[in-house]
């Protein structure tokens, strides 16, 4: 007579059922992960609607709308040059210095706005073009920093 044995048998539902657990969680980190994707992209939509609401008015800087919360800041080359300043003051970089013409750099100031969205525990964050308009209105100090209203 052929056929299996008790032991083969339940080493053949051993193996199934490992397979089928690995299978379902699996599902579980693909749920998870699309999950997270459909977060980020309602933020994005978002985004998308604020930044549409920022060109009709460059002066809105910040914003509430039920679970979703949003900040514009204005920022500068200077702020960077600060923050680079500091690192090469702690010794970061290796023996060959690394030479940046400062004053190369603050010749021209670079200014950009930066948008942060917040909705529950997630944030993203969009960097936007500067916005003559909004510096015009009086948003701006003279060193290009965020206003002081905030």
């Amino acid at each position: 007579m052929r056929g299996f044995t008790l032991v083969e048998a339940l080493i053949a539902v051993l193996v199934l059922g490992l397979v089928v657990t690995a299978s379902l969680k699996l599902v579980m980190l693909s749920e998870r992960g699309l999950a997270q994707v459909r977060v980020k992209e309602d933020l994005l939509d978002e985004a998308n609607r604020y930044m549409v609401e920022l060109a009709v008015d460059p002066t809105n800087d910040f914003g509430v709308s039920g679970d979703v919360s949003w900040e514009v800041e204005e920022r500068s080359m200077n702020e960077l040059l600060d923050s680079a300043l500091v690192l090469e003051g702690l010794k970061l970089f290796s023996e060959q210095s690394v030479s940046v013409d400062i004053e190369k750099l603050v010749e021209r100031e670079y200014r950009w706005r930066e948008m942060e969205l917040k909705k529950g525990d997630e944030s993203i964050r969009l960097f936007l073009p500067f916005s003559e308009l909004a510096a015009a209105s009086g948003d701006l100090t003279a060193s290009g920093d965020s206003r002081s209203g905030q």
